[in-house]
C-alpha cells in the first residue's frame, strides 16, 4: 500500500518516499474530481451531511498527503524530492482553483446558510459555513467566466 494513502495513524515519513508522490496524490485528486462532480450535482441537497461534510472529509485526505509531500520536500530539499513535488503542484493548484471557483458549490454552501437547517447546525460548523461562503468569494467564484482563469 501507497504510505500516502495511509490514514490510520501518524505519517510514516520514514516509508515514504518520492516515487509515492504522484500515484497517491493523482489518485487522491481522481477521488476528489469525482466527489464534486457527484455533490455539485441538482440532486443533491444543499445540506450538511449531502455534500459539505463529505466535502470537508475528501478534502481533509488530500490536504494531509499534499502536506506530507511540502513538508518532506521542505526538510529534505534533494532532486528527487523536489521534482515528486514540482511534478504534482501544477496539477494540485488547478484543483483547489478549480473547486474555489466551482459556482454550484458556491451555491449549495449559500444555500445551506439560508435554509433553516442553518440554525440547526453546531456552532463550529456554522462557522466552516461560513467561512466557505468566504473563501469561495475570495477564490474569485463570482467572477464573470472569462476572467476566472487570469485570477
Amino acid at each position: 500500500m501507497n504510505p500516502l494513502l495511509d490514514f490510520s495513524g501518524l505519517p510514516r515519513f520514514d516509508g515514504i518516499q518520492p516515487e509515492h508522490v504522484a500515484p497517491a496524490v493523482t489518485q487522491l485528486l481522481a477521488e476528489n474530481r469525482a466527489l464534486v462532480e457527484r455533490i455539485a450535482a441538482p440532486e443533491t441537497p444543499a445540506s450538511w451531511d449531502g455534500f459539505a461534510q463529505p466535502l470537508i472529509d475528501a478534502g481533509e485526505r488530500l490536504s494531509r498527503a499534499w502536506g506530507i509531500v511540502g513538508h518532506l520536500h521542505s526538510v529534505n530539499d534533494v532532486p528527487a524530492w523536489r521534482d515528486a513535488y514540482n511534478a504534482m503542484l501544477p496539477e494540485v493548484s488547478r484543483f483547489y482553483a478549480e473547486v474555489g471557483q466551482n459556482l454550484a458549490l458556491f451555491r449549495k454552501y449559500k444555500k445551506l446558510r439560508e435554509s433553516d437547517a442553518y440554525e440547526a447546525l453546531s456552532p463550529a460548523r456554522k462557522r466552516i459555513v461560513d467561512n466557505e461562503v468566504r473563501d469561495f468569494r475570495l477564490s474569485g467564484a463570482e467572477l464573470p467566466d472569462d476572467q476566472k482563469p487570469r485570477f
